[in-house]
């Protein structure tokens, strides 16, 4: 029998888990043909539009608010990780163990991007789109950065031609030679010993080449389950296992960072790959697995940290239903707000941080207290604790600024541009 106008696209949106508006499929190709066969002549205005809308709802991204969600909560860790003075919690073992977050990412951009493009990464054409909008989803922002931190070397460098400052300008961390290797996103590659200039960048310019054999996977059909899928969630497993046996920790970036990134989006991408339908467990085991998580973290030391990994993935697994307790505070609107900025706060935070030291070391330099280069000595922990709380609302209030003004156009433009390639 013959299907109706529309039916085709109305089948792949719900196989796609997506619902499909019955009031575009007048629109649609099927249309578009008896309009012709009619005499009819549509202005070319409604034929771009008609296109477009079609290519929209084809191509539309699956969202998982709670996983969202979970992505401010883990850039919230990072930046907690990160504090370069003492507090009540920085000694912590739970805030020691925050750089897991960064993992989390790994699994959950895994996960997102198989979810989205493991199925459409066929043509040439195809790839190209993805390219670009990665591009523009991650650069912009990362560029801007460097721009603030290299004008910030460029006022050390105008105080001291002052002789108001001995800090001397682009040295250490911050040399020309690291900056273009940030420029190019290479600084987690193993191919320097200091990451410099925005250390959290690193994990971006990981994921950029995690990118890359996904692509290459996907376009050549391998993106299904089997033994090459089994073969390739086992090496990613027995790289963590290795790395936290050897290094007794997962805390790595230049060096061995590209093998942690690429295990962690490896399993990311395996959630997809053997999605366990709608289990009636999952939303349980969501919230569960992240209070054992939590608890790993609060408590496990050295090679044990490994027992985190696996919880996060049943996390994630268990939150893309966006069911029980745990997606329902996830998906709820402060955590929805810290999902939209999180890239930011990941991205600036450092920045903040340097700024905030260097202002305050310079006022403790002129009293004679001890100097050191990124870390700061505070007379008493609740200083220090009434100082994270102002730097980490101006890390949100900034986040909000540069999602708006930066990330956010900049990701707009991008998808107009890979519209072309559709």
């Amino acid at each position: 029998m013959r299907r109706p106008c529309g039916a085709k696209l109305d089948s792949r949106a719900r196989k796609e888990g997506r619902s499909f508006a019955p009031s575009l499929l007048p629109l649609g190709p099927c249309a578009f043909r008896r309009s012709q066969k009619a005499k009819v002549t549509l202005g070319a205005e409604v034929q771009n539009a008609t296109i477009f809308a079609i290519v929209e709802v084809l191509l539309a991204s699956k969202h998982y608010p709670a996983l969202d969600g979970l992505r401010g909560v883990a850039a919230l860790f990072i930046v907690f990780y990160h504090v370069p003075w003492a507090t009540h919690f920085v000694d912590t073992r739970l805030v020691r163990n925050g750089y897991l977050a960064v993992d989390v990412f790994f699994i959950m951009s895994g996960f997102v991007i198989a979810a989205n493009y493991g199925d459409r990464l066929r043509t040439p054409q195809s790839i190209r789109e993805f390219a670009v909008r990665r591009f523009f989803r991650l650069y912009p922002l990362h560029f801007a950065v460097l721009m603030a931190v290299f004008a910030l070397e460029l006022v050390k460098w105008a105080l001291r031609a002052q002789g108001l400052s001995d800090s001397a300008p682009f040295t250490g961390a911050f040399t020309p030679g690291l900056l273009v290797v940030n420029l190019l996103m290479l600084q987690g590659l193993g191919l320097v010993r200091e990451l410099g200039w925005n250390p959290p960048a690193w994990s971006i310019g990981a994921e950029c080449v995690a990118y890359a054999f996904f692509a290459v996977v996907a376009a050549r059909g391998d993106m299904r389950p089997g033994r090459n899928a089994l073969l390739a969630i086992c090496l990613a497993s027995g790289a963590l296992v290795a790395l936290a046996a050897i290094k007794q920790s997962l805390d790595v970036n230049f060096g061995w960072g590209l093998v942690r990134c690429l295990a962690g989006f490896t399993l990311g991408v395996a959630i997809w790959l053997y999605e366990p339908g709608d289990w009636p467990f999952l939303p349980v085991a969501a919230t569960v697995s992240g209070a054992l998580a939590i608890t790993v973290m609060t408590f496990a030391d050295g090679a044990s940290i490994i027992l985190a990994i696996p919880l996060f993935v049943a996390m994630v697994v268990g939150l893309r239903s966006g069911r029980g307790l745990a997606a329902q505070l996830l998906s709820s609107a402060p955590a929805q707000f810290l999902g939209k900025i999180s890239f930011s706060v990941y991205m600036i935070h450092m920045t903040a941080f340097y700024l905030a030291t260097g202002a305050i070391k310079r006022l403790i330099h002129q009293s004679g207290h001890p100097m050191g280069r990124f870390t700061l000595e505070v007379a008493s922990p609740w200083i220090g604790d009434l100082l994270f709380v102002v730097v980490l609302a101006a890390v949100l209030s900034g986040a909000a600024v540069t999602y708006r003004l930066i990330e956010a156009p900049a990701r707009d433009y991008g998808k107009r541009i890979a519209r072309r390639f559709a």
